[in-house]
């Protein structure tokens, strides 16, 4: 899948980059809208409601993203023939994941009209974007040689 440590690498950062700005034009498309008076703001009720059920969504994705993360027998027949397209799939899995969070927050933002919301879950996405980064590049360190 990749020829050389360095092009993966490079790849790898440009996604997690890409993704860990995602959730910084969410907070100015949010409160661009939210200026403007155009949130979907409805029964406090229902959004604790909703912001419940969101925290488990997002307590479930941290849950996966850990399993994917540091399981060893995940994808462990690919490990073998090439385990530095091993070692990115499991990245790029986990940074997705890690994305979730912020979108939770967008939504949550939308149904509340509230920005605490959206910075709140944009924090965790960014928690767990540079948690499966440090992952990442912790694999890449115990890769053999042979593999670069």
């Amino acid at each position: 899948m990749f020829p050389d440590k360095t092009r993966m690498v490079k790849i790898a950062n440009a996604l997690l980059l890409q993704l860990a700005i995602a959730p910084v034009i969410f907070l100015v498309v949010a409160v661009l809208l939210e200026m403007g008076g155009a949130s979907f703001a409805t029964d406090p009720g229902f959004v604790l409601q909703v912001l419940f059920v969101l925290i488990l969504l997002s307590l479930a994705v941290v849950g996966i993203t850990v399993f994917v993360q540091t399981s060893k027998s995940l994808m462990s027949g690919r490990a073998r023939y090439d385990p530095m397209g091993r070692a990115f799939q499991v990245m790029s899995v986990g940074a997705i994941l890690s994305e979730q969070h912020a979108v939770l927050g967008l939504i949550l933002t939308f149904l509340s009209g509230s920005i605490f919301c959206l910075v709140g879950f944009s924090l965790v996405a960014w928690t767990s974007l540079w948690w499966v980064r440090h992952i990442f590049m912790q694999f890449l360190g115990t890769l053999p040689d042979a593999c670069t």
